[in-house]
């Protein structure tokens, strides 16, 4: 890709972004994965500031004299996640789409405080099991990024059979493959996943209670 828009950009780019030691690794490293000398920096940075159109990007910049402007944007995350999540975890931090949280939420007013306790309240949280997901779902507030814990196969038995294979919605009867486990506390309510807190519903109220 880089030998296609070889120009005074591209040099101009590597400068910060390409060699071992570059500028946008001292700032960056505990944020961004991969390495600069595989140009996974570089990549990092124009797939952040073009919104995932990395090579309408190069192609219209090739020409410029130089890429200042992708060097200051990439400071600009940088600078906003270390000012929005003020405590740094790299073994969480590094990889998150922060450019793509940047575009989203750079001018939003942010209560970095609250964040970090929200933050240190959902990495011992044991139900979250995709930490790196915390950072988009205190922004975005969609828990799909969290992957929150599963039920396991032997608590929907013990609680299967507790209801006697019976929906506790409809009433009707099923069989255990037709059944889903749901909380019945939602976890967004300090719900735990465990047997206490675990329901067994038909498919068709579970989607249907889902969907409320």
């Amino acid at each position: 890709r880089n030998a296609v828009y070889a120009g005074t950009w591209l040099s101009d780019a590597k400068r910060y972004f390409s060699r071992n030691g570059c500028a946008a690794y001292q700032i960056g490293n505990a944020y961004v994965d991969g390495s600069p000398i595989r140009q996974e920096y570089l990549e990092t940075a124009i797939k952040w500031i073009s919104k995932d159109s990395i090579e309408d990007y190069m192609g219209k910049h090739q020409h410029d004299e130089n890429a200042s402007p992708l060097w200051e944007y990439f400071q600009s995350v940088i600078d906003w996640v270390e000012s929005t999540f003020t405590k740094t975890r790299p073994k969480m931090m590094k990889g998150v789409d922060w450019g793509s949280l940047y575009n989203a939420f750079g001018d939003a007013d942010l209560d970095a405080d609250e964040i970090e306790r929200e933050t240190a309240r959902l990495v011992l949280d044991d139900d979250v099991t995709q930490k790196k997901g915390i950072y988009p779902y205190i922004l975005t507030r969609e828990e799909k990024h969290l992957n929150i814990r599963a039920f396991s196969d032997g608590m929907k038995l013990k609680v299967y059979e507790k209801q006697s294979g019976f929906c506790v919605i409809c009433d009707d009867k099923f069989t255990i493959k037709e059944m889903e486990a749901d909380h019945i506390t939602p976890w967004s309510e300090d719900g735990k996943t465990n047997e206490d807190n675990c329901q067994m519903l038909c498919k068709k109220c579970n989607r249907e209670k889902s969907a409320r």
